[in-house]
């Protein structure tokens, strides 16, 4: 018997704590793919995406920050690490010496899109299989009723 059936009809808590696992669960799963097929991880996979969307000038890391959810520190390490594996660039602001942009390198965007696009569709995947669990099947439907009405970035 598990937690939620043992309390009950299952609230707010147990709503949330049921899509945290689904998610953490999610994530390695695209975890595992990018590190073996594309040797990035899935906050750096965000930040590519956040900059291919983003100002053709670069993006702010501290925008970056609040766009990922990584504190500053942590994104300053994670755009270090993507600089060194060439993907990414730190150009200085024109207007304030102390602001720092970061863009996409070409092969950055590349790396970033075909990423992206194996994300989604592993994600279609792994959405599927979870719709046939009783654990997951009502968030999943949730999920892609509420992502159906959405626009893409």
């Amino acid at each position: 018997m598990s937690a939620d059936e043992r309390a009950g009809r299952p609230g707010e808590f147990d709503l949330w704590r049921r899509l945290t696992l689904m998610v953490g669960q999610l994530n390695q799963s695209l975890e595992r793919l990018l590190a073996s097929e594309y040797q990035i991880s899935l906050p750096e996979l965000m930040v590519l995406v956040e900059l291919r969307y983003g100002h053709e000038r670069g993006t702010r890391v501290q925008e970056l920050s609040a766009a990922v959810g990584l504190d500053q520190s942590s994104m300053s390490r994670l755009v270090t690490r993507l600089e060194n594996k060439g993907l990414t660039a730190r150009v200085s602001c024109e207007h304030d010496r102390r602001g720092v942009y970061c863009t996409l390198t070409p092969a950055g965007a590349e790396r970033g899109e075909r990423a992206e696009a194996r994300c989604r569709e592993e994600l279609t995947g792994l959405l599927d299989v979870a719709s046939f669990d009783d654990r997951w099947a009502a968030l999943v439907a949730r999920f892609r009723h509420t992502a159906a009405g959405s626009v893409a970035p």
